[in-house]
C-alpha cells in the first residue's frame, strides 16, 4: 500500500529551499511581514508570513516562545499569499528545517506543517516525544484515542467528557514527557494552548455549539480555548496514558472492541493509511520507521491497546469504550502477556539450573572468603558504623531508603510468577542467566559474613534463615546485625532452610531482587536497605507456609482480655490486625487500648508484622524484633512503642539524629520512611510469653481488624459479614499520601491481603481466608477500622496536583483505642450503615461517634458522588478476580 505523507508536502533540496526563501522575501517587505515564534514543547518554530489570517491562527493555536532577540528557531516556515507568479504548493527541506506554504490560505495546512517539522526534528535527534491522537483524563487515568482521519477521534473524545470526572487534555497531538521508569508511567503534557477542530463536531456536542459563536473560524475549522469547555473541571494540562483506543471502521467486522497484543497493535500502526496514524509526518524512511516502531514497542509495554470498530452505531461504540474504561479491564494483563512472561522465564531457565543455584548457596558456608561470626561479634562490628543516640542505642543510615518493589522478580514454575511485569523487570529476566553466572562467581571472591537464625518458635514450622552479606563495604555488617535482632538464635537444624545473598555494592544501574521461591533463595543486588532482608525472608517463609496448608498473613497479632458488657465475664480473644504500611497496624498491635487492668483486663503483644494462620484458628509467630515506621512517634500517644524502641537494644534506620545524639522522629529530612527494630521483650508485662496464638478451642474467639486509612466517607468502624471481610481482604485498601505522590494524593491503593509480598494465586489466598472464617464462624468477628478520618476535601489542579482544601477530621489514636476496647467488651451499639451495607457504631463509650458522620462535611450531592465512586472502584477491582465466589465480589454493594 502506498503511504500518504502529510498533506501533499513536497520535499525539496537545500538549494531549492534557498531559492524559495529568495522568492518569499519579495512578498515580505517591512510593511507587510508578520513574524512570530511559538514554542511546541521546547521546539521553537518561527512563522514569516504576509497573511494576517494565518498569523492570527498561528498565535491563537500555539504557545508563544519567550522573547529573546538572539533566539534561533529550530525551524522556520514561510507562508506567502498573493504570489501571482506561483502555483499553490507546500514544500519542506528536512536538512534546514524550512517549510513553505505558497498561495495556501487555510491554517489547517500550516498547522500540519508545524507539527511535521517538530516531529522531524525530534526524530533526527533520535529523541521521540510525540504521538498523534487525543487524550482525556478520567480521575487520573489517561485515555488516548488514535486512528485515521474521519474515524471519529474527536467525536468519541468529546463524548467521553460526559463522564463526571473526565477532563480533556489534547485533541490531536500529545507530548510524552516521560516514558518508562520503574512503575511504567507515561506522563504527558499539552502541545497547543487552543484546540483546532472541525466544524462538524458542534452538531453533536451542544456545549461546543454554543461556544462556536465566539470562536475564531475559517472554512470547516474553528479554534477554541479548552478552558471554555468547563474550566478546571473539564480540561487538564498533564496526565498519564493508561489505555489507547485505535479507531478502525470496518463494516465487515461484527465485534466492536478487541484487546490487542503488542504485535497486533504494532501491525495496525504499520498498516495504517498514514504511518502510525500520523498525517503530519513529512520525512519518512526505513530508519525513521524503525525508530517509531521501537518507540511504540516501548510504549505498549506500559499501556493496554484496543481496536474499536467505529463503523458500528456511534452510541453503541461509545458505550463499549466507556464500559472498558469504567471496568478498568485494561489494567489486567492479557493471557498472551502472562504466557509471554512464562516463556521469557522458561527461556532464562534453559540457561541456568535452580538446583545448582541452591547447591552453590548452601555450600557457601565452606568457602574461605565467608566468615561465620557470632551474634556478639557481628553486633560489635556493626556498632562501629552506627551513631549512638541519647538512648544508648544506634542509628544506621542506608543509601537506598525504600524497598525496590519495581525491581523485584519471581523466578520458577508458572505458579510463582508475577502476572504483570514492568520494563525493568522484563529486562532483569532477559539478563538473568548472565546475572546468575556473575553472582555465583562473585560469591567465591568477595568477603562475606554469614549469620544463621531461626524464624518462629514452635514444633511445626520454624524455618532456618541464613543471610550471606558482602562486607566489601565494611559497614554492611549492620544488615547481619539487624537480622539477628529480628529473628531468633539458631540452635538446631530445621526445615525449610531459607537463604538470602546480599550484595549491596552491585552496580546501581543493575539493582534487582531475584526471588527463587521454590528453592528458597533470594539474591539482593545493589541496595543496602534492610527491608529487603527482613521481607525477603518472610516472603519465602509465607510461600513455604502455604505449601503446608497455612495462610501467611501481613498482620499483627495479640491477645486481648476484656470484660464482656453483657455477662461481666473476662473474655480472652485472639486478635489479628491487618493493614498496609503506615495505616497503624504496628501502633494498634502494640497498644493497651486503655483496658482496665484492675478488673483483669489487658493485652499480650504477640507479633506485629507477619504470621501464619492455621485452619484451627491458631497462629504461628515469626519474629522477636518488630520492624516499625518511626515517623511521628510520640511517647504520649504511643507509650509502649516509644519505650520499647528507645531501649539500648533498639535500632534506628534512617532516623534523623543530631551530633549530640538527640532523635527527631518527626523530621523527614533524610526520608519519610524512617524505621526501627524494637525487641518484643521490651514491652515488659505487655509482651506475651510466646510468639504464637493458641487454637480457637483455647480462647473465647477471634477478633479480626482490617485497617484502612481513608479520609473522606469510609466509617470509622464497621462490623463485617464474613463475605465483606473476605472482600476487604481482597481489596487490601488504603490511599496514596501527598508525600509519596502529590498528583495521586487521596487516591485508592489496593493490595490483596494488605500483603505486597504474596507469591502465587491471589484468589486462592482469599478463598483460604474465607474457608477459615466459615469453618470457625461461631467464634470469629470481623471489623473494618478506618484510622484516617472523614471530611477531607482535595481539589485537582490543571497540572494534576491535588491541593488540600479542607483537612481530614482525623480520629486520634486514643479514640481508635477506645473503639477497639468497646469491640472487645462487646459494649458498642451497632446500627445499619446506609451507604455500604455493613453495621456502624450508634453509641459507644469514649467516642462521640456523631462527629465522624460524613453527612456533616459534604453536601448530599457530593456525598452521593463520593460513595458511588468508591463503590464503583471496589466493584471494578473485585471483578478482576474471575474465580472468586460471587457473594464475596458483591459484598459491598
Amino acid at each position: 500500500m502506498t503511504k500518504k505523507i502529510a498533506h501533499s508536502v513536497k520535499t525539496i533540496t537545500a538549494e531549492k529551499s534557498n531559492d524559495l526563501i529568495t522568492f518569499a522575501s519579495r512578498y515580505l517587505g517591512f510593511d507587510s511581514i508578520f513574524k512570530w515564534n511559538v514554542d511546541v514543547n521546547g521546539f521553537i518554530v518561527q512563522l514569516q508570513t504576509n497573511d494576517i489570517h494565518l498569523e492570527d491562527f498561528f498565535k491563537e493555536n500555539f504557545f508563544p516562545a519567550a522573547f529573546d532577540s538572539d533566539l534561533r528557531p529550530h525551524g522556520t516556515i514561510y507562508a506567502i499569499n498573493g504570489a501571482y507568479d506561483a502555483e499553490p504548493g507546500l514544500y519542506y527541506n528536512s536538512e534546514t528545517k524550512t517549510g513553505f506554504l505558497i498561495n495556501i490560505t487555510t491554517y489547517h495546512q500550516l498547522r500540519s506543517l508545524v507539527l511535521g517539522l517538530v516531529l522531524d526534528f525530534s526524530e533526527q535527534q533520535r529523541n521521540l516525544h510525540f504521538i498523534r491522537g487525543s487524550l482525556v483524563d478520567l480521575d487520573g487515568e489517561g485515555i488516548c484515542i488514535m486512528g485515521p482521519s474521519e474515524s471519529g477521534i474527536n467525536t468519541h473524545t468529546f463524548l467521553l467528557l460526559e463522564l463526571e470526572k473526565a477532563r480533556i487534555h489534547s485533541t490531536d497531538w500529545i507530548y510524552l514527557e516521560q516514558l518508562g521508569g520503574e512503575k511504567g508511567r507515561i506522563s504527558t503534557t499539552i502541545s497547543e494552548q487552543k484546540f483546532y477542530l472541525k466544524n462538524n463536531i458542534i452538531k453533536l456536542i451542544p456545549r461546543l455549539r454554543i461556544l462556536f459563536e465566539k470562536c475564531k473560524k475559517e472554512e470547516n475549522y474553528f479554534v477554541i480555548d479548552p478552558w471554555w469547555i468547563g474550566g478546571k473541571d473539564k480540561c487538564i494540562n498533564t496526565t498519564r496514558i493508561n489505555v489507547i483506543f485505535f479507531l478502525d471502521p470496518d463494516p465487515m467486522r461484527n465485534e466492536i472492541a478487541k484487546r490487542l497484543t503488542k504485535k497486533e497493535a504494532l501491525s495496525m500502526l504499520l498498516d495504517a493509511e498514514h504511518p502510525f496514524y500520523n498525517p503530519h509526518i513529512i520525512a519518512f524512511d526505513n530508519s525513521r520507521k524503525e525508530q517509531e516502531l521501537k518507540f511504540f514497542d516501548n510504549l505498549f509495554d506500559f499501556v493496554a491497546v484496543y481496536r474499536i470498530n467505529t463503523a458500528k452505531a456511534m452510541f453503541e461504540v461509545q458505550k463499549e469504550i466507556k464500559n472498558i474504561i469504567l471496568s478498568k479491564e485494561y489494567l489486567e494483563p492479557l493471557q498472551e502477556e502472562k504466557e509471554e512472561i512464562q516463556l521469557e522465564v522458561a527461556e532464562a531457565l534453559k540457561h541456568i539450573s535452580l538446583s545448582n543455584i541452591r547447591k552453590a548457596i548452601s555450600e557457601m558456608v565452606n568457602l574461605s572468603n565467608v566468615q561465620s561470626l557470632s551474634e556478639k561479634e557481628i553486633r560489635e562490628m556493626a556498632e562501629k558504623y552506627g551513631f549512638r543516640t541519647k538512648f544508648g542505642n544506634y542509628n544506621f543510615v542506608s543509601t537506598v531508603k525504600n524497598r525496590s518493589a519495581g525491581l523485584t522478580v519471581y523466578i520458577g514454575s508458572p505458579k510463582v510468577l508475577q502476572a504483570k511485569l514492568n520494563e525493568n523487570q522484563k529486562d532483569i529476566i532477559k539478563k538473568l542467566p548472565k546475572t546468575v553466572k556473575e553472582v555465583l562467581a562473585y560469591i567465591k571472591r568477595a568477603p562475606f559474613v554469614r549469620t544463621t537464625r531461626t524464624m518462629g518458635k514452635n514444633p511445626d514450622f520454624t524455618p532456618t534463615c541464613t543471610l550471606y552479606v558482602s562486607v566489601h563495604r565494611k559497614e554492611m555488617i549492620r544488615l547481619a546485625h539487624m537480622l539477628n535482632l529480628s529473628l531468633f538464635p539458631n540452635d538446631r537444624k530445621t526445615n525449610p532452610h531459607l537463604y538470602i545473598v546480599y550484595i549491596p555494592e552491585w552496580h546501581e544501574k543493575d539493582r534487582q531482587i531475584i526471588v527463587f521461591p521454590e528453592i528458597a533463595v533470594t539474591f539482593v543486588l545493589g541496595t543496602d536497605y534492610y527491608g529487603e532482608a527482613k521481607k525477603g525472608m518472610l516472603r519465602m517463609a509465607m510461600w513455604e507456609a502455604k505449601q503446608r496448608g497455612m495462610l501467611g498473613l501481613h498482620a499483627g497479632a495479640k491477645i486481648i482480655k476484656a470484660m464482656d458488657a453483657r455477662t461481666g465475664e473476662i473474655k480472652k480473644y485472639s486478635t489479628l490486625i491487618f493493614g498496609l504500611t503506615a495505616t497503624g497496624k504496628t501502633t494498634h498491635s502494640c497498644h493497651s487500648h486503655n483496658l482496665d487492668e484492675s478488673l483483669g483486663e489487658g493485652i499480650e503483644i504477640v507479633q506485629d508484622d507477619f504470621i501464619a494462620l492455621r485452619p484451627d484458628g491458631s497462629v504461628l509467630g515469626t519474629e522477636r524484633g518488630f520492624f516499625l515506621k518511626t515517623e511521628g512517634l510520640n511517647h504520649e500517644i504511643q507509650p509502649l512503642i516509644y519505650n520499647a524502641i528507645t531501649q539500648p537494644d533498639g535500632i534506628f534506620e534512617n532516623v534523623l539524629v543530631d551530633y549530640q545524639g538527640n532523635v527527631f522522629f518527626e523530621d523527614n529530612t533524610l526520608t519519610g520512611n524512617g524505621r526501627g527494630i524494637m525487641q518484643k521483650k521490651d514491652f515488659g508485662k505487655y509482651s506475651s510469653k510466646g510468639i504464637n496464638i493458641p487454637p480457637l478451642s483455647e480462647v473465647d474467639g477471634i477478633l479480626i481488624f482490617m485497617i484502612t486509612r481513608r479520609n473522606t466517607i469510609v466509617p470509622i468502624a464497621s462490623k463485617l459479614t464474613f463475605e465483606q471481610a473476605t472482600a476487604f481482604f481482597m481489596l487490601g485498601e488504603s490511599i496514596e499520601s501527598s508525600g509519596s505522590n502529590p498528583k495521586r494524593a487521596g487516591e485508592s491503593v489496593r493490595v490483596v491481603g494488605t500483603n505486597p509480598f504474596m507469591i502465587g494465586d491471589e484468589t486462592e489466598e482469599g478463598e483460604m481466608f474465607y474457608d477459615i472464617l466459615m469453618k470457625n464462624k461461631d467464634k470469629i468477628r470481623c471489623f473494618l477500622l478506618n484510622t484516617g478520618g472523614v471530611g477531607e476535601l482535595r481539589e485537582k489542579q490543571p497540572d494534576g496536583t491535588k491541593i488540600l482544601k479542607r483537612k481530614v477530621n482525623r480520629i486520634p489514636i486514643k479514640e481508635m483505642a477506645s473503639l477497639i476496647r468497646g469491640i472487645s467488651r462487646d459494649s458498642i451499639q451497632w446500627e445499619p450503615d446506609p451507604y455500604f451495607g455493613t453495621e456502624i457504631p450508634k453509641k459507644m463509650e469514649g467516642v462521640d461517634i456523631t462527629k465522624y458522620d460524613p453527612a456533616k462535611f459534604y453536601s448530599p450531592k457530593m456525598l452521593k458522588n463520593l460513595i458511588n465512586t468508591l463503590k464503583q472502584e471496589r466493584t471494578e477491582y473485585m471483578a478482576k478476580f474471575k474465580d472468586l465466589d460471587e457473594k464475596i465480589k458483591q459484598a459491598f454493594k
